[in-house]
């Protein structure tokens, strides 16, 4: 197995919550010679091949400045997203039931809620911490196994194989976390926390945390060809993505960018999503600092950019062939994935198909196709919401896998290789027009 695979399976280990993506995918564009840069600083000159990243919560955005102004050779954008659905913890979440400590829970985009059960569940995310010099806000990871949320036992629920487990979020999702064993104690969240980072439970004002899968990625299969592990929807793409703008040493025209996104499994409506005006305002600011100055603005280089939205798609699943398009059946490393949707649920069309064929073509990589059955609803991507935002012209692809929004998924270890390679070709060409 190459050591791209073994390389996604340290990137999804370090990656419990998307903070912690943003700041695994930050570790590694400093050590590409990315520089960071905050987004209130004062403008400052970007010549060409400067490397530079921002970030935002649960987003980040770098970029690798072209050898000529943006206004004449556009952008190439490389984008994923670092969420994936869980369970998030709520502001006052402590519950004392029935001599049960639990705590209060909420669903984070379309979880497959039955691979929640009878998990070792750990928790991260970040924390807002007060200070002698303010509030920070910091990354928390507790992996021990603190909370579980338990089946109920088929003796009490003898129907539950032939009729399917039926999940109410509200009364059914809140983890077990201990006993109420010790008379007066409260606030065990804010105490768990405070040890974990040293600080006094009393200074910590607010979080956004999430339950996460203890258990590690690995590769599986009977010759390993498979990755085993939460997340893969989207941290694998976000991993490729990441590679393939740290390997992009060529001096291009046009510049080099990739984003990383929150909240796109919750629809990209917030101050850092896919709706946002942050990738704009970041492209706005490129296009300023640039050093290579031509006549025109945004409207002029977006005529000539082009974006990838890199997400996971449908493998054929054996044992439900009928639920995909008998035409459009793609595979576990059997490489990249075109997507398209008539109603424009990916953004993909002739010309976005004929870019990434080009691509695959000069880097001897077979390009899989998928597309949802028509009499199916179809899910979407930040493809068409970057693409309308920005007007830039978007495609679609991502590599197969099974078990989409599980709390464990699978996909093709050798597709990991061939995406990375494939979207670093895309920096280099330019989409038909």
């Amino acid at each position: 197995m190459s050591n791209d695979a073994h390389d996604l399976l340290s990137f999804l280990a370090a990656s419990p919550s998307p903070f912690h993506c943003v700041a695994e995918a930050a570790r590694r564009l400093e050590e590409a010679g990315f520089q960071s840069l905050a987004e209130g600083a004062e403008p400052t000159d970007l010549p060409p091949g400067d490397r530079r990243y921002l970030t935002r919560g649960g987003t980040l955005i770098a970029w690798q400045a072209g050898t000529a102004s943006p206004v004449e050779a556009g952008f190439r954008v490389l984008a994923a997203h670092t969420d994936s659905p869980n369970l998030r913890i709520k502001p006052d979440p402590e519950m004392g039931r029935h001599g049960w400590v639990q705590w209060g829970v909420e669903k984070y985009g379309g979880v497959l809620l039955p691979t929640w059960m009878d998990r070792d569940l750990g928790l991260s995310g970040r924390v807002a911490v007060r200070g002698r010099e303010g509030v920070s806000l910091q990354l928390v990871r507790v992996d021990r196994p603190v909370g579980r949320v338990p089946n109920l036992a088929i003796h009490m629920n003898r129907t539950v194989n032939e009729s399917g487990m039926k999940i109410n979020a509200h009364k059914h999702l809140s983890p077990v976390v201990g006993l109420c064993d010790r008379e007066g104690e409260k606030d065990r969240l804010q105490k768990l926390v405070g040890v974990t980072l040293d600080v006094d439970p009393g200074d910590i004002l607010g979080w956004d945390l999430g339950l996460h899968d203890l258990q590690a990625p690995a590769l599986g299969g009977l010759d390993n060809e498979f990755v085993f592990a939460a997340r893969l929807d989207n941290q694998f793409s976000a991993h490729c993505v990441t590679a393939a703008l740290a390997g992009h040493e060529n001096d291009t025209p046009s510049t080099a960018v990739a984003v990383l996104f929150d909240h796109e499994e919750v629809g990209s409506t917030s101050a850092e999503g896919a709706q946002s005006a942050l990738l704009r305002n970041t492209l706005d600011r490129i296009l300023r600092d640039h050093t290579q100055k031509a006549p025109g603005g945004y409207e002029r280089a977006i005529a000539h950019s082009c974006l990838v939205s890199a997400d996971m798609a449908h493998a054929l699943h054996p044992n439900y062939p009928d639920k995909h398009d008998g035409l459009h059946l793609p595979m576990p490393n059997g490489g990249p994935v075109l997507k398209s949707n008539a109603r424009h649920r990916y953004a993909t069309d002739a010309a976005g198909r004929a870019w990434v064929k080009q691509a695959g073509a000069a880097v001897g990589q077979e390009i899989q196709e998928y597309i949802h059955r028509a009499d199916m609803a179809c899910g979407t991507t930040i493809g068409p919401i970057t693409s309308a935002t920005l007007g830039i012209r978007t495609v679609d692809i991502g590599c197969a896998m099974l078990s989409m929004h599980s709390i464990r998924e699978q996909a093709g270890a050798r597709d990991v290789a061939p995406m990375t390679g494939l979207l670093g070709q895309l920096l280099l060409e330019a989409m038909p027009s």
